[in-house]
């Protein structure tokens, strides 16, 4: 009969041996960011994984003149990495992607945005930013390039288009607006159409070219450019819409973000002014006819890029946002406007699709540049799908345009957001009239 301290023996070699084949089997993994758990298997011995970890930077507008859209914007974008942190990404050959993310307010201040995107860079070495604003993501644009970092953008400029490292999931800002002059005309040839936005800020001023130029190939007279606020009070709006009023207009379109547009709606309804607003996508969302009231009922559109959520409960974008609330912690309560959840939920997506084209050994290798090359690869493969919120995306190298199809959300009588389009400009490149004129 064998002694127990025989068997006891026999236990502690096969312990030490099992030690070191683990030891050696890590040393044999890469390094770079990638992170090596263990986690024990049916048989009980320890099995190493890999975890490819993706570092990300997040610029947000949550206290600036535009944290009436970017607070559920960002919500958005943090539901997002949380959601898929747990559901699990993966790489082409299933190496698992975690992603390291730091977020920070700059109050859509640009200097602070250059701020926080050097200690991105330098002191958290991110791979990809998911950024906000026009002016700020357009002046860091070529440092991304410089430095191979990713940026997707709630910003639509038609200058990013050009631009090497830039994306978003939506047509530029200028691509929509020409929609909107389109469905324009479409209602009323001749149209005499007032641009009222802020004359100050470059989200607002970035499609103006663009109008104009199409505006004036379709028949729509742009007869008044008038200055209005982003941060606008009650008397701003009133005296723009007074100086709008004088060109007495059929159509007017308001370029800024919801709180102003809403106001200057309400101060149309105040003065007895005529005239039909459309606004951008910024401007507008389902949050509007409270916002406005009821004096904006049949007087009032929106254009977007993207299905609002509501009008696609069955998709499986819609089931993804509501299961990323959930996980987040938000209720439906929570977030004021599942658009701009939906929005900044899509950028992230967006990179998450990119990644699982890659590798894992050329994502870790390239890092942004290996994102970037997997985002143009859409240009003649498949398309980037956003499960029914939008339509799908491709990149080609140098112009980076998703799609270019609008809807227009038109604010009834009846107080409901009713969907007319889609609508697309084919006949005229509104992102080309923006740039040569230098908007």
């Amino acid at each position: 009969m064998v002694s127990k301290a025989v068997y006891a023996g026999i236990a502690i070699l096969i312990i030490v041996l099992v030690v070191v084949a683990g030891l050696l089997m890590l040393r044999s993994q890469p390094s770079m960011h990638v992170s090596p758990t263990t986690t024990p298997t049916e048989a009980g011995v320890v099995a190493e994984k890999r975890v490819i970890r993706v570092p990300v930077g997040v610029l947000v507008d949550l206290s600036g003149p535009t944290s009436g859209v970017g607070r559920d914007y960002a919500k958005g974008v943090e539901a997002a990495f949380k959601y898929f942190n747990e559901k699990g990404v993966y790489t082409r050959d299933g190496v698992r992607v975690v992603f390291d993310y730091w977020v920070r307010d700059y109050a859509y201040n640009p200097t602070r945005a250059e701020e926080f995107y050097r200690e991105f860079r330098d002191k958290y070495g991110v791979w990809a930013i998911i950024g906000w604003g026009t002016a700020d993501t357009e002046k860091l644009s070529d440092s991304a390039a410089r430095d191979h970092i990713v940026y997707i953008s709630a910003s639509y400029s038609a200058k990013l288009v050009v631009k090497p490292y830039n994306f978003f999931p939506a047509p530029d800002y200028s691509t929509q607006a020409c929609a909107a002059v389109r469905w324009i005309a479409s209602k009323k040839p001749g149209a005499r159409l007032v641009l009222l936005y802020d004359h100050n800020a470059a989200y607002s001023r970035s499609p103006i070219p663009a109008i104009k130029a199409y505006a004036a190939k379709v028949g729509v007279n742009i007869v008044g450019d008038v200055h209005l606020p982003l941060k606008a009070t009650e008397a701003d709006a009133e005296k723009s819409i007074r100086e709008a009023m004088a060109k007495n207009p059929d159509y007017l379109w308001c370029g800024n973000t919801i709180r102003s547009c809403a106001l200057a709606v309400k101060a149309a309804t105040k003065l007895g002014a005529k005239g039909m607003f459309v606004i951008n996508v910024w401007g507008f969302d389902e949050r509007f006819p409270e916002l406005a009231g009821k004096g904006s009922y049949g007087r009032t559109a929106g254009v977007s890029p993207f299905r609002y959520p509501e009008t696609v409960r069955d998709s499986e974008g819609y089931r993804m946002l509501v299961e990323a609330m959930k996980i987040a912690g938000y209720s439906d309560k929570d977030v004021g406007s599942m658009l701009r959840f939906a929005q900044g939920f899509l950028n992230v997506w967006l990179l998450v699709q990119a990644i699982e084209r890659l590798d894992s050994t050329t994502l870790v290798k390239g890092k942004g540049a290996a994102i970037k090359q997997a985002l143009e690869s859409s240009c003649q493969g498949e398309p980037f799908d956003f499960g029914g919120l939008a339509p799908p995306a491709r990149y080609c190298p140098g112009r980076h345009l998703a799609h270019t199809t609008v809807w227009i959300v038109v604010l009834g009588e009846d107080g409901r957001l009713h969907v007319e389009g889609p609508i697309e400009v084919t006949d005229f490149d509104c992102v080309k009239a923006t740039l040569e004129a230098g908007g």
